[in-house]
């Protein structure tokens, strides 16, 4: 019927066919334009029974006001001039009414060419608009958020991943973790496996035996006793096999300890150090253990160094003595594309943990009356005690997963925020050391994802990841890190950490990059005022201390900011000492800790506030002068190198300068510009990554911003350095790493100047 009633309208031979002839008759008919002809009655009558056609109906009444014009309009749609060109001229008794139609269309049609040009000339005027509006937006959307967040769903969680763990054992947490996250309503969500070579504990448990026979296991246990959970008592990647010999007590391991020691006693390959855990990295101390002669270790935790609460000193212990920055060897592929090749071997000396339990069996253990609550552990200098010392370890290829998921950003998904949080597999004893942070993730990304559902999302890509070979080196996020390294060192902005968020109830303690710090100081601030429980709400310890974990290959390999909330018991003296320590049973030590999971919950809220800052904030929330006043307050005063300090006085005034010249004015909405917003963010994203190293001491981080401990004034690879000498009587290692100290800095002066140049010629030419 269509195909008919077009022939029969196109009979006429008086259709124009050129776009002048066109517009003549669109006047000349116009003028002559009866009422009638806007008549759908008479134009539905001149059809008889042929119905009518509704698409001709309506444009046969409305003059076009399309954006392309009237003249092109018509030359699209022939079939919309051809009603007029049979129609018979009628009266114009209606011209004025006709004229005035025609200028309306005309006025309409040259105010959108205006329109379209204006707009065309200034395309960022929207962008502007949008950014001002979400800057305006956010502050009441992540208190929203910040409210869903509650203790009552923490603790489900918890107990939900404690009790999975215990009643089944074999299941993969990572699988549960997926489905959970799935079931929420995160939309993108990956279980990545991979097979790794781990150094598990042998058939039986290690032994340690004195001079008359009696054998004990490192729990302190006489061998002929029934154990359990002593086969986790061990250390990961410890050298094999069994050594005789006297044990030398050298305390926390540091320099001028085993000067003391090398002065006065003969050490050997059959010597054992008795070692406390703390102070240094334990990584560091056996590798000065192992370069001053030593053949075995004997590891334990000082009840001093511990918390009366906790009493973790006694409890059976596992350590690693690799972690994710050691490199792996060339044999990346051994079964198929997702498999790798580890060196099980890092050191050459037996390492063991022990309890105190079996040091007061081993030793006659006198206390040292330093204070009047506690008296650590030390070894009179007329005890001589030989032991043999009996390693067993297998190497034995295990599978671990990761669970990914992705929220992705609404105006820059290609800038990733990542939250972590580790889970362990199924061969360990102890799913406490890892439920919190677990729970506390699913709570943040629940609460996200019921603001996700009403349509809103953040600006950046938020990357929510479960870690698993936690224990073991953190292996997890190693290889998923090495795997997309490309990608993220181009792309991710951040990492958040929730590795043992709860390890006592004391104090809370902030440890993040210079440029984070200022950030976390307002986020706690703000948690803080509304906190309701405000003996759990103290105000935030905040520092640059390293933070051990799954960070380390955000923090050391790509060099990007990253930040981690915990609450630890106040009687903690020696700081991040449990955080290379996986313990095998934990009993009911989170109910002690936090029994209302109230502690969890100013975690929760804490660590979502700072993920939706930086995921949300139009300008990334980066501190550049914080990090050139840090480095200038840790070599204040000190007269060791003049050109060190001249470069960090050049690098606060550049930092001074970029800070003012370019980040205040993006802050501010109404200076805001989107181009220049998107350089600024490139360049706070990428500056951290001029403090990395090129490499450093076993357990220290390549990324010069990071020290051992809160109280440090000084680059920590400098004071390394500088007690090292004393044992090699050599300035050589002293001067590598001030190099890289100097080159460090003087390599983030000059970026920041070169940012100016690139803000001042990038932008020239534009209004």
């Amino acid at each position: 019927m269509k195909a008919g009633l077009d022939l029969h309208y196109m009979e006429s031979d008086d259709i124009p066919t050129s776009s002048l002839e066109l517009e003549w008759d669109m006047e000349t008919e116009l003028e002559e334009l009866g009422t009638s002809h806007f008549q759908l009655d008479g134009f539905t009558d001149n059809h008889g029974n042929t119905p009518a056609n509704p698409s001709h109906t309506i444009t046969s009444n409305q003059p076009s006001t399309s954006p392309k014009g009237r003249f092109q309009r018509l030359e699209e749609e022939p079939e919309y001039f051809s009603h007029w060109a049979e129609s018979k001229p009628k009266t114009s008794k209606h011209f004025c009414m006709i004229a005035k139609t025609f200028c309306t269309f005309t006025c309409t049609f040259i105010l959108g060419i205006l329109i379209g040009y204006f707009t065309k000339q200034n395309p960022s005027s929207n962008c502007v608009l949008s950014n001002e509006i979400a800057s305006s937006t956010e502050l009441p959307v992540i208190n929203e958020i910040l409210k869903d967040i509650t203790k009552e769903h923490i603790e489900q969680y918890y107990r939900y991943f404690t009790e999975s763990s215990v009643n089944n054992t074999d299941s993969d947490p990572a699988k549960k973790i997926v489905l959970l996250w799935t079931s929420l309503g995160l939309k993108e969500v990956q279980l990545i496996n991979y097979s790794v070579l781990l150094d598990l504990p042998g058939s039986s448990p290690n032994t340690i035996t004195l001079n008359n026979g009696q054998c004990y296991y490192p729990g302190g246990q006489k061998c002929d006793e029934e154990t359990k959970s002593q086969e986790f008592l061990y250390a990961a990647y410890s050298a094999n096999g069994t050594l005789e010999g006297e044990v030398i007590d050298v305390q926390y391991g540091t320099v001028e300890e085993l000067q003391r020691v090398m002065q006065s006693k003969n050490i050997s390959r059959k010597s054992i150090a008795l070692l406390k855990l703390g102070v240094l990295p334990l990584s560091y101390k056996l590798s000065l253990l192992e370069e001053i002669g030593f053949g075995g270790v004997l590891i334990y935790i000082d009840p001093c160094d511990d918390s009366e609460e906790q009493s973790n000193n006694d409890k059976p212990f596992m350590v690693s003595l690799k972690n994710g920055g050691i490199p792996f060897t060339s044999e990346s592929f051994k079964i198929d594309a997702n498999s790798w090749e580890m060196n099980p071997k890092v050191t050459s000396l037996l390492v063991q943990p022990v309890t105190i339990s079996l040091l007061r069996r081993l030793f006659t253990v006198t206390e040292n009356a330093m204070t009047d609550e506690c008296h650590p552990i030390k070894l009179p200098e007329t005890d001589h005690v030989t032991l043999k010392l009996n390693i067993q370890s297998i190497q034995l290829y295990k599978n671990i997963s990761n669970s990914i998921g992705f929220l992705r950003g609404s105006l820059l998904p290609d800038r990733y925020i990542i939250l972590g949080s580790p889970h362990f597999g199924g061969y360990e004893e102890n799913p406490q050391e890892w439920a919190s942070g677990a729970a506390i993730m699913m709570s943040v990304i629940r609460a996200i994802l019921l603001k996700v559902k009403t349509g809103w999302r953040p600006n950046r890509t938020i990357i929510f990841c479960s870690w698993g070979g936690n224990p073991f080196g953190n292996i997890g996020s190693y290889k998923w890190g090495k795997d997309l390294q490309r990608i993220l060192a181009d792309n991710a902005v951040a990492y958040i950490g929730l590795e043992k968020p709860v390890r006592g109830d004391g104090s809370l303690n902030s440890f993040s990059s210079p440029s984070l710090q200022q950030l976390a100081i307002e986020v706690t601030k703000k948690v803080q005022v509304n906190c309701t429980e405000k003996e759990i709400c103290p105000q935030s310890n905040v520092s640059s201390a390293q933070i051990q974990g799954d960070a380390d290959f955000f923090i050391n390999q790509l060099g990007i900011p990253a930040a981690h909330f915990v609450f630890e018991h106040s009687k903690t003296k020696v700081s991040n000492l449990l955080q290379e320590v996986f313990f095998v049973t934990h009993e009911k030590n989170t109910q002690l800790m936090d029994p209302f999971f109230h502690r969890h919950e100013y975690i929760a809220k804490l660590t979502s506030e700072m993920v939706l800052r930086i995921a949300s904030d139009a300008v990334l929330p980066f501190n550049a002068l914080d990090i050139a006043l840090e480095i200038q307050k840790n070599i204040e005063g000190d007269a060791m190198s003049t050109s060190l300090m001249e470069m960090a006085r050049r690098l606060r005034e550049t930092a001074q300068l970029f800070q003012s010249n370019e980040m205040r004015p993006a802050n501010d909405p109404k200076e805001r510009d989107p181009t220049r917003v998107r350089m600024l963010n490139d360049i706070l994203q990428n500056m951290e990554k001029n403090f990395l190293t090129n490499s450093s001491p076993p357990g220290f981080f390549r990324n010069i911003l990071y020290k051992l401990d809160g109280t440090s004034t000084w680059f920590s690879i400098l004071q390394e350095a500088q007690e090292h000498c004393k044992i090699t009587k050599s300035n050589e290692t002293l001067l590598t790493a001030l190099q890289e100290v100097l080159n460090c800095i003087s390599s983030a002066q000059l970026y920041f100047k070169e940012s100016l140049h690139v803000f001042e010629n990038g932008l020239d030419g534009k209004d």
